[in-house]
């Protein structure tokens, strides 16, 4: 009985001894775990606080081996995140299905404290615990340890304690983890926000524009020197003391008057609008201003181009393309304005008359071929002066063209008013013009006269009828007066005649064109081809354009003819292409009438005719009027973007004479102006031409547009426009229209 006793007391010691072991084990591990779970920092993600927990897990328990679920937050499911060592994963595996199945992983999660339990084959004792604060839930631990070194109850509280602190350290990184990524976003916010300030800054004093930040209520807040230089105040007088609206005239000359800021309906950036901008001293200059929301506590920028030059180089060109640059009456172009706008009138308003004349100088070119230009372009001037000093000043006298001047009188009652108007000029050219070098001249003048209350007619047809009226004049001997409605129908005839023989003439292929080379001025080679049409008759031979053209205007043909250049010029383009490698970066031109533009699916005609010659659009240039955009602005700006789909260019033919307008260079898609050859060709003698083309050139530079003088004859006149960077040319210096086969020449050499 003794031996047993002592046998019972030396296990009880044995087993204090392992108990005391073990509790100073756990109180040392319990020493080190404020390290484990306050020093986060160390950690890089939560595999380095797995391995931390199993270690001390280790220095307590006899860990065989370990593994670490991660659960689904929504539907709770546990999937494998850690384990050790790898090889047993299968094993791992499969007793916790068997944990699941029993139904103590869902217990582990509810009570939230160690569980303990056996592997299926009995090999490892199991310690489950879940890995949650009462926060949130992160996974569940599995712990295998071997059976029998260790006592359950001191293992499941030391369990329980690190997997707690662990759940911790968990929840402590990932606080930690969000706060350093904050940290790190504002940190990088804040260095964003540093250099778009830099940049803000930099941009806004070097913008190249006079530019002011403003509030909502207009007051500057902020202003660059170039708005101060502009306004002529100092950057500290402009802030929080000026408004925008101190700087816009109070008389705009009839331009818009300042209207304000935009609403915070109106969200986004306003168009540009032209002001009169007023400096400190008074000066007024013309600026677009440019409004934009700064995007925060409703602020504005606002930008001012100064377009004085420009507005000012755009009147020189709007006097210019409506009137003589010679005799300073207004031209062609703004008669035939006036003219059509008379017809128009009698249209509507019978009662209302109006009397058209033609005037042509008798024997001009002798006198000019005789005592030269010079006293010529004197002679023009004075006949003008004198034809305007007979009329009222409701009446136009315009200079037509070389000596042929037009004369439109408005509201006349009947015939006798034209009678004594005729009388007077022919009466005041019976006195001698006295011109320089004791040149004493007697002018006579042949008049064609159109009465509204004889002929009802278009404006097109009352010019050609007081046109022929005036060629009777001349036949029936000269300085005298015919009426249109007493002429003979002979030149009516005629022009009938060509007006049935030109749909005959489209289908028998009557037509063929000429090329005239564009020439690229810096290189001095072939630009491209411009397109010209020509008519050769069976009967009368070789017709001119200017007879033919207007007449196809007038009765359509001029669509079925516009289609038929195209093709003929497509086709030669298309031969030349696969002809000659130097072909393949020129351009062909081609004009377009306004009808063509207006009246025709021209993008359809195009595309179809490209595709079967083989033509890229991209290498075809369209040469347009701007009479185009006074006919039908809106039509024209569909048929022009359709075009521009299609990779064509557009360009603006003989600009400077016609309805020339900055806003159609600025409104419309347009990549070429060609400068008309009458400015071209006063371009060494006339002060005023060559400032009207070094400011269109100007312009066109400003607008990134290329720019083309047409009439380049002679030497001078090429170098002149070099000199002032004119980058394209064409003209009879160059070579005149010439046939397909001459053109070939060019191609293959491709200089002019």
């Amino acid at each position: 009985m003794e031996p047993l006793k002592h046998k019972f007391e030396a296990d009880q010691v044995e087993r204090l001894e392992d108990l005391a072991r073990h509790s100073m084990q756990a109180l040392e591990l319990c020493a080190s775990l404020g390290d484990f779970q306050s020093a986060v920092t160390k950690f890089k993600n939560r595999k380095d606080i797995f391995e931390r927990a199993v270690q001390g897990l280790r220095q307590a328990l006899p860990v065989s081996m370990y593994a670490f679920y991660s659960v689904d937050g929504v539907d709770f499911d546990i999937d494998p995140e850690h384990a050790d060592p790898p090889e047993n994963w299968r094993y791992i595996r499969q007793t916790v299905d068997d944990l699941i199945e029993k139904g103590l992983v869902a217990l582990a999660f509810r009570e939230k404290q160690t569980l303990a339990d056996r592997t299926r084959d009995g090999r490892y004792s199991l310690l489950i615990h879940a890995l949650a604060t009462t926060s949130q839930t992160y996974g569940i631990f599995f712990g295998f340890l071997e059976k029998g070194k260790f006592e359950a109850s001191i293992a499941e509280k030391i369990t329980s304690i690190i997997i707690k602190l662990t759940c911790y350290a968990l929840e402590n990184f990932e606080l930690y983890q969000l706060v350093q990524q904050k940290n790190e976003t504002l940190v990088e916010k804040n260095l964003q926000l540093s250099r778009s300030e830099i940049l803000y800054r930099n941009t806004f004093e070097n913008t190249g524009n006079a530019t002011i930040v403003v509030d909502a209520q207009g007051t500057v807040i902020y202003a660059n020197t170039q708005f101060s230089e502009f306004s002529g105040f100092e950057k500290e007088v402009l802030s929080d003391s000026k408004k925008i609206s101190d700087f816009i005239a109070k008389n705009s000359g009839g331009r818009v008057s300042f209207s304000g800021l935009p609403t915070a309906a109106e969200d986004g950036e306003q168009a540009p609008a032209e002001y009169v901008f007023e400096n400190r001293s008074g000066g007024k200059k013309t600026v677009f201003l440019k409004i934009s929301p700064l995007g925060l506590d409703e602020r504005y920028i606002i930008s001012f181009t100064d377009v004085t030059p420009i507005k000012e180089a755009e009147k020189q060109l709007e006097f210019q393309a409506f009137h003589d640059p010679l005799t300073g009456l207004p031209n062609r172009v703004l008669f035939q304005d006036r003219l059509k706008q008379a017809v128009k009138k009698k249209n509507r308003y019978p009662a209302y008359n109006y009397g058209l004349m033609f005037i042509d100088l008798d024997r001009f070119k002798a006198v000019n071929d005789t005592l030269g230009h010079h006293v010529g372009d004197q002679l023009l001037i004075e006949v003008g002066a004198r034809i305007a000093a007979c009329v009222r000043e409701v009446d136009t006298v315009a200079r037509f063209g070389g000596d042929e001047f037009m004369v439109l009188l408005e509201n006349v009652h009947d015939k006798n008013c034209c009678d004594v108007v005729s009388q007077r000029i022919l009466e005041k050219f019976q006195e001698p013009i006295y011109m320089a070098a004791d040149h004493e001249i007697i002018m006579t003048l042949s008049m064609g006269v159109l009465v509204s209350t004889e002929e009802i007619a278009g404006d097109a047809d009352v010019i050609r009828l007081a046109d022929m009226s005036m060629y009777e004049a001349k036949k029936q001997g000269r300085n005298q007066v015919v009426y249109s409605h007493k002429i003979s129908n002979k030149e009516i005839e005629e022009k009938l005649y060509l007006e049935n023989h030109l749909q005959r003439a489209i289908k028998n292929e009557e037509f063929f064109v000429q090329y005239q080379p564009l020439m690229d001025l810096d290189r001095n080679e072939l630009y491209g081809l411009e397109t010209l049409v020509r008519w050769n008759h069976p009967e009368l031979g070789i017709v001119p354009p200017n007879r033919f053209i207007p007449i196809a205007e007038e009765t359509g043909f001029i669509i079925p003819l516009g289609r038929k250049i195209v093709e003929l010029a497509f086709r030669d383009f298309a031969a030349w292409r696969k002809q000659y490698a130097a072909a393949n970066d020129l351009y062909l031109s081609v004009n377009v009438s306004v009808k063509q533009m207006l009246q025709s699916d021209l993008a359809e005609d195009l595309t179809s005719m490209a595709e079967a010659f083989g033509v890229p659009l991209d290498y075809i240039n369209l040469e347009i009027t701007e009479s185009i955009f006074i006919d039908d602005m809106d039509r024209a700006v569909k048929t022009i973007a359709g075009l521009k789909d299609l990779g064509v260019s557009i360009s603006i033919d003989d600009f400077g004479t016609g309805y020339s307008s900055i806003k159609y260079l600025n409104q419309f898609s347009i990549d070429l102006v060609k400068i008309d050859k009458v400015l071209i060709e006063n371009i060494t003698g006339s002060p005023t031409n060559l400032s009207i083309v070094a400011s269109m050139l100007d312009l066109c530079q400003r607008l990134n547009l290329k720019a083309m003088a047409e009439g380049i004859e002679d030497l001078k006149q090429l170098e002149k426009l070099k000199t002032m960077d004119c980058k394209f040319g064409q003209g009879f210096y160059f070579a005149p229209p010439q046939d397909k086969s001459v053109v070939e020449q060019h191609i293959r050499r491709k200089i002019g």
